[in-house]
């Protein structure tokens, strides 16, 4: 993990298939306990798609996030959380 102007980034390729999704969404959720307008990049490997499926299914996410991905020249995917201003 780093920290950017932006916020927050977090680079999940090289941690266990297993783990990369209760760590993003562990950050996702202190964020939500400090309410903190900051963004979190994630970069991985493969589409994140699911994971931003799965923040919008997740009661305590739900609506508070607005997610965008994109595949880099190099291969790596990156994802974008922002939280929503509600």
């Amino acid at each position: 993990m780093a920290q950017s102007a932006q916020g927050l980034v977090i680079d999940v390729r090289g941690v266990t298939p297993a783990m990369r999704r209760p760590i993003v969404f562990a950050v996702v959720d202190r964020m939500l306990e400090m309410d903190s307008t900051d963004s979190i990049v994630v970069i991985c490997e493969h589409d994140p798609s699911g994971l931003g499926y799965q923040l919008d299914l997740r009661r305590e996410t739900r609506g508070h996030f607005e997610f965008d991905c994109d595949q880099r020249i190099d291969g790596s995917w990156v994802a974008l959380i922002r939280r929503r201003i509600i």
